[in-house]
């Protein structure tokens, strides 16, 4: 398995429920403190849903392109995006591409890969491939985020059990009442290379008691802190900070997550 199917167009009112589940501004107003200070910025968010953090920073006055393979998600983007003011409309485009296949757009002051946006990625061969297709997007002296868990640690025992689980997401569900429920079987659990396959199903349950089954494959691969550090260092980047959390506190080994802000400094 290269990729991962794709989750989130399994159902139209999965974007609604990430939404609904999604609501955290905390990576927003660390990357807001980033770049305190510059111009209006070309920034561009590979993975970028449904608009959590892209319209906010349009807001803001840059100029904004997402990527997203999942239709769905940006449907419910285009539709936010709809109700903004025209400015802030003229600032956003989004594009429906497969951001693993590489040939990002070009030229931009900042790339965005937050969000966990790795978790969508299948491998670390690719997860790297959007490391250097970052590098490849950037101008020289242009600015990364990179925003993981962090997961040193062996893997959790949910990720290497077998049998059916329970997962966190989806959950929830959209205004109508419909509720998700997510669950895992899994497949295979490499540790020592830390991929994790699973035939991942989402429960349907309407209010009307109608109930609907949708059926996935999924791979992940934890990144660790340092497969990050090494990818951005032979992709031609400079490590400028580490935070440990979204607070901006610094990188420590037993940090909850794993964000770099590193400087394209070659090419």
């Amino acid at each position: 398995m290269s990729q991962n199917d794709n989750s989130y167009d399994i159902h139209p009112d999965i974007a609604e429920a990430y939404d609904r589940h999604e609501t955290q501004t905390d990576d927003v107003e660390l990357v807001r403190e980033l770049i305190s200070g510059q111009g209006p910025l070309r920034i561009l968010e590979p993975f970028c849903g449904t608009g959590r953090i892209l319209i906010p920073l349009a807001e803001d006055g840059h100029e904004m392109v997402g990527l997203d393979q999942a239709q769905g998600m940006l449907g419910r983007a285009r539709a936010k995006i709809a109700l903004l003011p025209p400015s802030v409309q003229s600032k956003i485009t989004l594009i429906h591409a497969d951001a693993t296949a590489g040939n990002w757009p070009g030229g931009f002051d900042l790339v965005l890969l937050g969000g966990n946006c790795f978790y969508e990625v299948a491998s670390p061969e690719e997860q790297e491939g959007c490391v250097a297709s970052a590098a490849a997007a950037l101008k020289r002296g242009g600015h990364v985020y990179v925003d993981n868990d962090h997961m040193e640690t062996p893997l959790p025992e949910a990720w290497t059990m077998r049998g059916v689980h329970k997962t966190k997401w989806p959950s929830g569900g959209p205004a109508d009442g419909t509720i998700f429920e997510g669950y895992a079987e899994n497949l295979d659990c490499d540790v020592e290379r830390r991929i994790w396959r699973a035939r991942r199903t989402v429960l349907l349950r309407r209010p009307d008691g109608r109930t609907e089954s949708y059926s996935f494959l999924q791979q992940k691969h934890p990144v660790s802190y340092g497969e990050v550090k090494g990818w951005l260092e032979r992709h031609g980047f400079v490590i400028e900070r580490t935070f440990g959390d979204r607070a901006g506190n610094p990188y420590a080994p037993d940090s909850p997550r794993a964000i770099f802000w590193a400087r394209k400094d070659k090419g």
